[in-house]
């Protein structure tokens, strides 16, 4: 079995672990990458920016460790299963007061706001006929939201240096709220506290997959527009490197 690790670009994914991973311009995109972490097997990828990005590689990651397992079972070389996803980058905060610049957050729920019926001033999803996946089960359907699993999915020891991490729930976007009607528009019909750009698309895949998804976001800058003192990219991208150690993986 595996971890799976994964970031939107490669200075977030870098960031993690400065002079154990590559350097950004030597990972690409859809290219998985091994690097044992405290003796556990784990799998690295860069999965571009944006959810169908993030949709894409996963499903190529999952599915291409899935084969090369079952042709390693077969007798070719063993490729393990991925049996957890870690998540990590930056996000916007849309309360800078409570989630402020450089911290770190576990998202306990991710979001689509871009799916359903738009009557040309919001989108309900509940009102389509059409959910993203019928589950089977009661109150099973899947529409905009998808629950993540917790810190405890990773299952590697104790973590006490994360469990002050606040959990929380994402949105993800295609397009990055650059306007104040927009982000208040989001905060109160979705009541998050954080704006990202692949969060759903990973989660998601995950969900359809059975493999437990953990999701960490450093808080880069201010939903919507911002002042110089509401962004801080760097800074977020330091932060990143906390990740790995209070997750007891290095």
């Amino acid at each position: 079995m595996a971890l799976l690790v994964c970031a939107a670009t490669g200075k977030e994914l870098a960031a993690l672990a400065p002079g154990l991973l590559p350097p950004p311009e030597d990972m690409d995109e859809l290219r998985l990458f091994s690097q044992p972490l405290r003796g556990r097997e784990t799998l690295f990828c860069v999965t571009g920016v944006g959810p169908v990005n993030a949709a894409l590689a996963l499903g190529f990651c999952l599915g291409q460790t899935a084969r090369l397992a079952a042709a390693g079972a077969a007798g070719s070389q063993s490729i393990p299963h991925i049996d957890c996803v870690l998540n990590v980058g930056l996000a916007g905060a849309f309360a800078l007061d409570v989630h402020p610049l450089r911290s770190l957050c576990v998202v306990r729920e991710e979001i689509w706001p871009e799916y359903g019926l738009h009557d040309g001033q919001g989108v309900t999803a509940r009102a389509f006929s059409f959910p993203l996946w019928r589950r089977g089960e009661p109150d099973g359907d899947v529409f905009d939201r998808v629950p993540l699993g917790g810190l405890d999915a990773l299952a590697h020891g104790s973590l006490p240096a994360a469990r002050h991490w606040p959990a929380v729930r994402s949105l993800s976007v295609a397009g990055v709220s650059a306007s104040f009607a927009r982000a208040r528009d989001l905060q109160q019909r979705y009541h998050a506290e954080l704006e990202n750009m692949e969060g759903f698309a990973v989660a998601y895949a995950c969900a359809r997959a059975g493999v437990p998804c953990v999701e960490v976001r450093s808080v880069s800058n201010k939903v919507g527009p911002r002042q110089k003192d509401e962004k801080d990219f760097p800074g977020a991208l330091e932060a990143l490197a906390q990740v790995l150690p209070s997750l007891n993986l290095v």
